[in-house]
């Protein structure tokens, strides 16, 4: 049996203890949140909308994900410039396609394309820096639809908890609701008469970029009013009243399915009505105003093309003789 000198021992006491008390170099794991946030909301079935992200500003972690919800009938786009300067417009039809990958580094043009009525857009963060992103249909005015993301390094703490963010995205909803149901009560012209409004918002056409908007037509201070009647020769109006849509004035030939025009379609079929060619506003812009005469007895649908799939933008103008009572 071999006897370790005393330098022997000493040497292996020290190499056992160093190893047995090496502190734990691995960093700690940290598990990557998925956060929820909302794109839009609407209701009173779609008449009345909301036109923001609810919230507009959320912090996360490097590798964390964001999942919008899009609620309501009214499109909407989660849309990241990456290296672009500026939006690209709404009429591009690119805007309407998903573009990029499910994840965002502040390097590529990402987009959801648009999204309504229950979709989902999901996006992972790899990186820490502060983004911006825009709804391309609704952000490109001063006021707009854009919301902002800090992105922390992995493993910071959180300043807010979800559950706060929800909290604050519910409010941020009820107030908006409720501002574009009240902004009816400012229709400004004689209830039942032939000057309509194509929408309305909050402080009308004339105050800045609201965050709510009502997409009907109305004859009176009523959500549900969408209807006129009028004698045959009599001339409407319709004037924008809201400060963040577009809408058009479009009817189609009596008889045959609506004509399946593209929102931003140019003025069409003149100044009369009677009901045997396509007639189209073109797209009403904040404060613009459509006047078109009716020239024949009949019942009339008319259209916003940007608005009457599913936010049931429809009104109907009731056209009668002179002599007709009933």
């Amino acid at each position: 049996m071999k006897i370790m000198n005393a330098a022997s021992l000493l040497a292996f006491v020290f190499i056992a203890g160093c190893t047995g008390s090496a502190p734990n170099t691995t960093p700690p794991v940290t598990r990557a949140m998925t956060w929820t946030l909302q794109a839009g909301a609407s209701s009173a079935k779609e008449a009345n909308q909301g036109l923001q992200f609810y919230t507009t500003s959320i912090t996360i972690d490097a590798g964390d994900s964001i999942t919008w919800g899009f609620p309501a009938g009214e499109p909407h786009t989660v849309t990241f410039l990456g290296n672009r300067k500026s939006l690209p417009p709404p009429t591009d039809p690119k805007v309407s396609k998903p573009a990029g990958g499910s994840v965002y580094d502040g390097s590529a043009y990402t987009s959801s394309g648009f999204k309504l009525l229950g979709g989902t857009y999901t996006l992972t963060f790899p990186k820490p820096g502060a983004y911006k992103y825009y709804c391309l249909l609704h952000g490109g005015l001063k006021g707009g639809m854009v919301g902002s993301i800090t992105v922390q390094t992995a493993g910071a703490p959180y300043p807010r908890a979800q559950q706060q963010y929800t909290s604050a995205a519910h409010a941020m909803i009820t107030s908006d609701l409720a501002d574009a149901a009240a902004s009816v009560d400012e229709f400004p012209y004689p209830a039942g008469g032939t000057h309509l409004a194509a929408g309305i918002a909050p402080n009308l056409n004339t105050g800045p970029p609201s965050t709510s908007t009502v997409v009907r037509f109305l004859d009176s201070k009523s959500g549900s009013d969408q209807s006129v009647t009028i004698s045959v020769g009599t001339k409407i109006t319709w004037t924008n009243l809201s400060n963040n849509f577009p809408h058009t004035v479009t009817l189609g030939i009596v008889g045959q399915p609506f004509p399946k025009l593209p929102p931003f379609s140019p003025p069409s079929g003149g100044t009369t009505y009677d009901g045997t060619a396509i007639t189209n506003s073109g797209p009403l812009f904040p404060g613009q105003s459509y006047s078109l005469t009716f020239t024949k007895a009949g019942t009339y649908k008319y259209h916003c093309l940007f608005h009457d799939d599913t936010e049931h933008m429809i009104g109907t103008v009731t056209v009668r003789q002179w002599n007709d009572s009933k």
